[in-house]
This record gives structure tokens, C-alpha cells and sequence, in this order.
């Protein structure tokens, strides 16, 4: 079988039907209406620590550079202090343009300790293993930040870590994009060693002109104008000791994120969790919503009642990962439709073929003759 090649993304909350000839244009109609209602995201100010400290090692202005993006300094006092996402990622965007430091994100992310992003961090580096630290990472994130997507999806013994802020009315998202993946690896190499590097790193924006110092900081190549912001790394790694784990500090900090985690509020939250473990566990069987639960930390009974809760399903849910895996395993040209069936758990290519013409009034076939 060859192996699935693609480019990741974790969609959030809407499925993203780009490329679609005769139905992209209602989609994107209703996922702008659907944008204006979202209130504001919000991330704690822990994600900014250290932000000052470099403003001025590259001599900006701090207090100005805080007032064009309408944050004070002392709404970063406090790591858990709520900044409106939009304005942190403002405050990164004018920081690097005023300072002439193009790369200042990339700058942030790569010297930035995983402790210093807070509980959740601390969630991270007193998890036992790496795969125990991620996979807390991605059922607490929507506790340090909002409106964003965050998980892990496999590439046959390759993994991706995808990050990404679906709330399009946040134009500025480069610098965040750079800091944000910086920090993750920061974790991997807590694990890993500091000479650990990620296989490949990925960026949705455009190349900028100082992308080699990228490639310098990632230890890897890297690819722009991508569909998500992601890096790549071998399995294996998930097996990784995490040389500060405490099961006493877990104990303590899980309460607070609990407590913050729109898991047990916001359905779209917990419909993003549950379809991003889908999506990782897809291949030649469906997973089970009793294997999803597993997974999650759940007994099959408390996710069904989760999930009806929230009037999800998990049939639906299911059927929305497959659907979102499948629309990008087709922008690979080159991944024959057998294989693309075969890794969303099609038996036969004809029912893949008749569920992508449900999704998308196109066959497979058509759909990337007109793509």
C-alpha cells in the first residue's frame, strides 16, 4: 500500500469544502455567517510570557507596541489572565514590524520553556510519556486557547501535530503560527533531547524572505502556503519518557483546566476533539465510539451521554471525519481513490465513491478532473 501523502489540517468546527466548483460559494457564505456569531477567542496570558523581554532586547517600544494592539502590560501580569486572541496575535504581528525583527515569533516559540505556557504546560511535562502529554494537550487546549484546532493525525508510521485558528476574522497569524509550533516542539524535546528535530514543518502562510532562518531554527525543511501549520514525526517518539513527570502536579492542575474546558459547555469543542481522534484512528476499520472513549479518558457511557448532552452523534461525527479526510487526501494527485478508501475504512471503492458524491455532488473521479 503506498503511503497516504497529504496536506494535514484539523478543520475545527466546519468541515472546509475549498475547491468544491458548484457548492464552495454557498459553503463559504455560511461559514462567514457563521464566524460573525463566534464571540471573540480568548488565550491565557501565560502564552505571552517573556514577550516584553524581548521587545526590548530588540529595542522596540513596549509600551507602544502594547498600545497599537489593545492589550495593557498589565493584562500579562498574571498567567491566567483571558487576552482577546485576536489582539495577542496583533501584539506579535506589530512587535515583528516595528522592531524589523521579521522572524520575532519564530524568535519567541524557540526559546520559549513549555512551563512558562502555564497549566497547560504544566500539563504536558508532568504526563508520564509524550503520547500522554499530547494527548492531554489536545483534550485541555481549548482551556488555554479558543477557537482553534489542535491534534494529531498519522501518515502510516508518521505522525503530524496540527495547529490551527479557524476563526478567519483573525487576519495576522504568522507570527503566531511560528511561535505557536516552536513551543510544541519545546515539548517534544523535553522528551526527546534538545537535539531533537521534527521530520518536516509546515506553515500555512507564504514563504517570507528570511524563510532559511526557519529551516535553522526547525532543524528540518520547511514548507509554506500549506493548508494547516504543522510539524511531522516518527511514531515512535509517542513512547518517549517525560523526564518531569508528576502525577502529583498533574493531579492538582487538571482541576483548574476542567473547570476552564469548554468541553463540557461548547458542543463544537467537544465534536472537534472527537472527530480529530477519529480521524487519527481511521484506516482499514472504523474505530469504535468505544475505542474513541478509550482514548479519551471516558467509559463508553459517559462520552454517549457527553454527546447526546450536546446533541451530537457519534454516527455523525464519524461521518464528518471521513468526509474531512477524504477532501484532502484528494488534493494529492498522485494517491490512487483505492487508497484514499482504504484509509477511511471503505471496503469497496464504489461506497467511497458513492459517499463523496453525497458529500460533494461530484464524484471522485470528476471532482479532480475539475479541482
Amino acid at each position: 500500500m503506498v503511503k497516504a501523502r497529504f496536506d494535514i489540517v484539523f478543520s475545527s468546527c466546519h468541515a472546509q469544502m475549498e475547491g468544491i466548483l458548484s457548492t464552495g460559494t454557498l459553503i463559504q457564505m455560511r461559514e462567514h455567517s457563521e464566524d460573525s456569531r463566534l464571540t471573540p477567542a480568548k488565550v491565557l496570558a501565560s502564552a505571552a510570557t517573556g514577550v516584553v523581554d524581548l521587545i526590548e532586547r530588540n529595542r522596540g517600544d513596549v509600551d507602544a507596541i502594547f498600545g497599537r494592539a489593545g492589550i495593557r502590560t498589565t493584562d500579562i501580569s498574571s498567567p491566567i489572565n483571558e487576552l482577546n486572541l485576536s489582539q495577542y496575535c496583533t501584539l506579535f504581528d506589530i512587535a515583528a514590524k516595528t522592531t524589523g525583527n521579521d522572524n520575532f515569533g519564530l524568535e519567541f516559540g524557540r526559546d520559549f520553556a513549555p512551563k512558562h505556557l502555564g497549566a497547560i504546560g504544566y500539563t504536558a511535562i508532568s504526563s508520564p510519556t509524550l503520547s500522554a502529554a499530547l494527548r492531554n494537550l489536545e483534550t485541555y487546549f481549548p482551556a488555554h486557547q479558543g477557537q482553534t484546532s489542535f491534534g494529531l493525525i498519522q501518515d502510516s508510521d508518521i505522525l503530524w501535530l496540527s495547529y490551527r485558528i479557524y476563526d478567519r476574522r483573525i487576519e495576522n497569524r504568522r507570527q503566531d503560527a511560528e511561535l505557536s509550533l516552536g513551543m510544541f516542539c519545546n515539548i517534544f524535546k523535553s522528551a526527546l533531547g534538545d537535539d531533537w528535530t521534527p521530520l518536516e514543518v509546515r506553515f500555512e502562510h507564504d514563504a517570507p524572505d528570511g524563510f532559511r532562518e526557519h529551516e535553522t531554527c526547525f532543524g528540518a525543511p520547511v514548507r509554506f502556503g500549506r493548508r494547516t501549520n504543522a510539524f511531522a514525526f516518527r511514531r515512535s517518539a509517542l513512547d518517549a519518557r517525560m523526564p518531569d513527570s508528576d502525577p502529583f502536579l498533574f493531579a492538582i492542575i487538571t482541576p483548574f483546566l476542567e473547570s476552564r474546558c469548554k468541553l463540557a459547555g461548547d458542543p463544537e469543542d467537544l465534536a472537534t476533539v472527537v472527530r480529530n481522534q477519529i480521524k487519527l484512528h481511521l484506516g482499514d476499520k472504523l474505530p469504535t465510539l468505544s475505542e474513541i472513549a478509550s482514548v479519551l479518558g471516558f467509559s463508553d457511557v459517559a462520552l454517549q451521554k457527553q454527546l447526546k448532552a450536546h446533541g451530537l452523534l457519534f454516527p455523525d461525527l464519524l461521518r464528518a471525519a471521513r468526509q474531512e479526510l477524504a477532501l484532502h487526501y484528494m488534493n494529492d494527485p498522485d494517491m490512487p481513490l483505492t487508497e484514499i478508501a482504504y484509509n477511511l475504512g471503505y471496503s469497496e471503492l464504489s461506497a467511497f465513491s458513492r459517499a463523496f458524491r453525497n458529500w460533494t455532488g461530484l464524484g471522485p473521479q470528476r471532482y479532480r478532473r475539475t479541482g
